[in-house]
C-alpha cells in the first residue's frame, strides 16, 4: 500500500515511459463545472503530457451536460470515445432505475449488495471491442460502480481504479470489495479513505491501495483588495445543499448581527436549493469561479456533510483566497498543507473568522500567499504519488528526491 510519498521533483511523471491508457468514465470532463469532473481533468491532464489517453465516455444522464468538442479539444484527434446505448437498452435501463428509485421511496435507503447495479451490460460489447482495438497498457476506471470493465482486460495490463470517495453508505462491505479487489491499484483522494480500502481487502495481497489526492491546476491569483463578503462554492446535490443551509441557519445570522451589509455570495448550481434572501447574491453556474470569487475572496467552507476531498478548498487557496473551513470542510488536507486556512467547527469563531477577513485586506493577503505556498508544495506531493501508482512492474519510477519544507511530514 501507499500512504504517502516522499516528496520528488514535480516532473517526476515524466520518468515514467511513454504508455497508452484507455479510461472508461460516466463522467464528462467538459465543461468542469463539478468536483469530480475536475478530478478527472486534472489526473487525465497529468497523464497525457507523457502518456497516450483515450477517453471512453459511458452513457448516462451525466451526458446531458457534456461539450463533446471540448473533449476533442482535451484528448485529440480520434481519442474521445463516447459509447452508446441502443433504444430497447435505453428503455431497460431506464425502467430499471425508475424501479430502484421506487424501491428506495418504499423501503427506504438500503445498502446494495450489488457493486454492478449502476452498470449497463449493454455496453459490454463495446467496452471489449474498444479494450482488444486498443491494447492498452493501462485501463483507468472511474468509480467502483464500473469496475466490472476490469474482466474484461488483459492480466498483463494494468487495472487502476480511481474511487473518488467510498461508498460504505451505498454499498455493503462485500460488494464494494468485490469492486475493489478487481483493480490492480486503487487510488483513494485522502489518507481516511485509503485505511479504508486497506481494511476492506484485507486478504487481497495482489490489490495495492495509492493516496492520490487532488492536483490543482495552475491559475492566476486573485485581486483581493476588495470585499463585501464571503463566498460558498458548490454544485446541487444533497451534501452542498445540507452544508449551505447549515451556513445560512447557523452562522450567517452572527456574521449579520456585526456587519448587516454582509453579502453571502453562492457560486454554482448549489445556488438552486436554497430560497432567496436579501443577504445572498447567486451566481448559479459560471465560466470562470475567479471572476465571481473576486467580490468576495473569502471562502466560507463550511461543510456538515460529504465524503472526499473538498476540491473547493484546494483551488481557493491556489487562487490565493483566504478560507475558514469546518474540520470535515478541510479533511485529506495535512495540517502542514493547510496554509491559508482557518479551521473551526465552532459557529461564532467562523463567523467572527469571516468578519476579520471580510475587514482586514492585509490578512487577506498574508492568508493568500500563504495559501499558494502550500498548493505548491501539495500538488509536488500528489504528482510524485501518481507517477508511482501508475508505474508498472518492471518499471519502476527514477527516484528524484526534493527537500520536504519544514512542518510537512513525510
Amino acid at each position: 500500500m501507499i500512504r504517502t510519498v516522499d516528496a520528488k521533483a514535480v516532473d517526476s511523471a515524466k520518468a515514467l515511459p511513454d504508455r497508452s491508457i484507455l479510461v472508461f468514465s460516466k463522467i464528462p470532463i467538459a465543461p468542469s463545472h463539478g468536483g469530480n469532473r475536475q478530478r478527472i481533468r486534472t489526473l487525465l491532464g497529468e497523464l497525457r503530457r507523457d502518456h497516450a489517453v483515450t477517453f471512453a465516455l459511458i452513457p448516462s444522464r451525466q451526458r446531458r451536460d457534456c461539450d463533446a468538442q471540448g473533449h476533442r479539444d482535451f484528448f485529440g484527434p480520434g481519442r474521445y470515445r463516447p459509447l452508446t446505448r441502443g433504444i430497447v437498452a435505453e428503455t431497460m435501463f431506464n425502467a430499471a432505475a425508475l424501479a430502484r428509485r421506487v424501491r428506495t421511496k418504499v423501503f427506504g435507503d438500503r445498502r446494495s449488495t450489488d457493486v454492478d447495479y449502476l452498470f449497463d451490460r449493454s455496453i459490454r460489447a463495446q467496452c471489449q471491442r474498444l479494450i482488444a482495438a486498443l491494447r492498452p497498457d493501462i485501463v483507468l476506471v472511474e468509480y467502483v460502480h464500473f469496475s466490472k470493465i476490469f474482466e474484461w482486460v488483459p492480466d498483463d495490463t494494468l487495472k487502476v481504479l480511481d474511487t473518488h470517495d467510498s461508498f460504505v453508505a451505498e454499498f455493503t462491505p462485500a460488494a464494494e470489495r468485490k469492486g475493489l479487489a478487481r483493480a490492480d491499484t486503487i487510488l483513494a483522494i485522502q489518507d481516511r479513505e485509503a485505511a479504508l480500502f486497506d481494511t476492506l481487502l484485507a486478504g487481497a495481497a495482489s490489490t495495492r491501495v495509492a493516496t492520490v489526492s487532488h492536483i490543482v491546476a495552475p491559475c492566476a491569483p486573485i485581486d483581493l483588495s476588495r470585499c463585501d463578503g464571503a463566498s460558498f462554492i458548490g454544485s446541487n446535490f444533497i451534501a452542498n445543499n445540507q452544508s449551505l443551509a447549515r451556513l445560512i441557519d447557523d452562522v450567517m445570522p452572527l456574521v449579520l448581527a456585526r456587519r448587516p451589509a454582509f453579502k453571502l455570495h453562492v457560486i454554482g448550481s448549489v445556488g438552486d436549493a436554497i430560497p432567496d434572501y436579501p443577504f445572498v447574491v447567486k451566481h448559479g453556474r459560471v465560466d470562470r469561479i475567479a471572476d465571481a470569487l473576486v467580490q468576495a475572496p473569502v471562502l466560507a467552507n463550511y461543510i456538515t456533510a460529504g465524503t472526499g476531498i473538498k476540491i473547493k478548498l484546494l483551488d481557493a487557496m491556489n487562487m490565493g483566497v483566504p478560507c475558514v473551513s469546518t474540520v470535515l470542510g478541510a479533511e485529506g488536507v495535512e495540517r502542514g498543507f493547510a496554509a491559508g486556512v482557518q479551521i473551526t467547527d465552532d459557529r461564532q469563531d467562523f463567523a467572527d473568522a469571516l468578519v476579520a477577513l471580510a475587514d482586514d485586506a492585509a490578512r487577506r493577503e498574508v492568508m493568500g500567499r500563504a495559501g499558494i505556498a502550500a498548493i505548491a508544495r501539495w500538488n509536488a506531493r500528489q504528482r510524485a504519488a501518481l507517477a508511482e501508482a501508475f508505474a508498472l512492474p518492471g518499471r519502476p519510477v527514477v527516484e528524484e528526491r526534493a527537500a520536504i519544507p519544514d512542518g510537512v511530514a513525510a
